[in-house]
């Protein structure tokens, strides 16, 4: 007699999704810092390191729109399973790159692969999600993405710490971490191959194009501009801190072990701010969350530079990791509803490229108010001001609203 041998039951897409947004968030939030540490042994400053983060968002800035576009047509799994490819690719390179020529093309790699997961993954979500299900699931993406950083800031720091022991002179060495760092990227990969989508249908460019939105009308969507400064400023103080902690922790003597707890701390608030949320808008109106994700956390990136104790550093890394978990999923989601339907990859693509023009000009100009002030404290200075101006724009454009609800759908 023979035997039926048992099906194998694949995990459900979005557990799949979560979980390699995990793996790739836990893999970028230890590389990212990784780079600036290795910038450092390489012979750079304060200006080096700005332009390698500014190469993060170069490449993804010039794709975005046609990522966004393709995965409207019904490209999303490709672009996952190209986005945590890259990944691997960038973080290996990055590993054995012997100057800052070749760290920056690492850095630029890094952030291709990062956006064309992130572009898919989100835009899946509410295409693939009944209505009611789609704020939880963004809010559920995003704290994976924090229980990433929250693993990955730790194995990164914790290999770096001990293959830098008894050298606390000299330039930290990196390699070994970023080797680990590519294992686990690796691990992310299969995630993409598991599941089974919901929808295989695809669409071709001549049958989009009629539906299709200019980027210029993307934008001028009611609630889109405040929605993509407040996740801009977001955005890039999360990466101004991860670039630049090193060199005030440098300045400062702090060991690589320091920081790397301290951006731990910032994390572990994060994902207690993302895992509460649904609590919190219940409690709370959307529009004052979406206000004091900026506003509060400006506060303390602002004074961090005054700072001359690790139980003060701790204390505003708490802070701005609980407010800045709000941020990201919250103009998600504003983005998300506002956007025509047929255009959501496209608004979401269009929101992902105005945080990466911010990780384009921002860092530079960081880097080069650095090297003009001889000291990072300026930068910290700056990102305080954008974000608190982010919260009195948000406060503004969303006067008189009690909830953020989708615009009518065309006719």
């Amino acid at each position: 007699m023979s035997r039926t041998r048992p099906r194998l039951r694949r995990p459900p897409w979005f557990v799949s999704l979560v979980l390699a947004t995990m793996l790739a968030h836990a893999v970028l939030s230890g590389v990212r810092t990784l780079i600036s540490y290795r910038a450092l042994a390489l012979g750079g400053d304060a200006v080096a390191v700005g332009l390698i983060t500014a190469a993060f968002a170069v490449l993804p800035l010039v794709v975005a729109l046609q990522i966004g576009r393709a995965v409207d047509r019904g490209r999303g799994v490709l672009a996952v399973r190209l986005g945590l490819g890259l990944t691997v690719v960038a973080v290996a390179i990055a590993a054995v790159s012997p100057n800052l020529a070749l760290l920056a093309v690492a850095s630029a790699v890094l952030g291709l692969g990062q956006m064309l997961h992130t572009v898919a993954c989100q835009s899946l979500i509410p295409m693939w999600s009944p209505p009611e299900k789609v704020d939880g699931r963004f809010g559920q993406l995003t704290l994976g993405v924090s229980v990433g950083q929250l693993i990955g800031f730790p194995i990164a720091g914790v290999v770096a710490t001990a293959t830098n022991q008894g050298a606390a002179d000299g330039p930290v060495a990196t390699t070994p971490a970023l080797i680990v760092m590519a294992g686990i990227a690796l691990l992310s990969f299969p995630l993409a191959f598991l599941f089974t989508p919901v929808s295989r249908v695809r669409v071709s460019r001549a049958d989009a194009a009629d539906g299709q939105q200019s980027t210029r009308a993307i934008v001028g969507t009611r609630g889109m501009k405040p929605a993509m400064y407040s996740s801009l400023t977001v955005l890039t103080g999360m990466d101004l801190l991860m670039a630049y902690l090193p060199v005030l922790g440098q300045e400062m003597g702090l060991s690589v072990g320091t920081v790397t707890l301290l951006l731990t701390a910032r994390t572990v608030t994060s994902v207690i701010s993302r895992a509460t949320m649904p609590a919190l808008l219940r409690r709370f109106p959307k529009r004052w969350l979406l206000v004091s994700a900026t506003f509060v956390s400006g506060l303390p990136m602002l004074l961090l530079p005054f700072a001359t104790h690790v139980a003060v550093l701790t204390s505003a890394m708490l802070v701005m990791g609980f407010f800045w978990g709000l941020g990201q999923p919250l103009t998600m989601s504003w983005v998300t509803l506002v956007a025509d339907q047929r255009n959501r990859a496209a608004a979401l693509s269009v929101r992902l490229a105005g945080n990466r023009i911010g990780q384009v000009v921002i860092p530079v100009a960081a880097g080069g108010l650095g090297g003009i002030t001889g000291g990072v404290g300026a930068i910290f200075h700056a990102s305080g001001l954008l974000l608190i101006s982010s919260a009195v724009i948000t406060f503004r454009s969303t006067r008189g609203l009690t909830s953020l609800k989708p615009t009518p759908p065309p006719p």
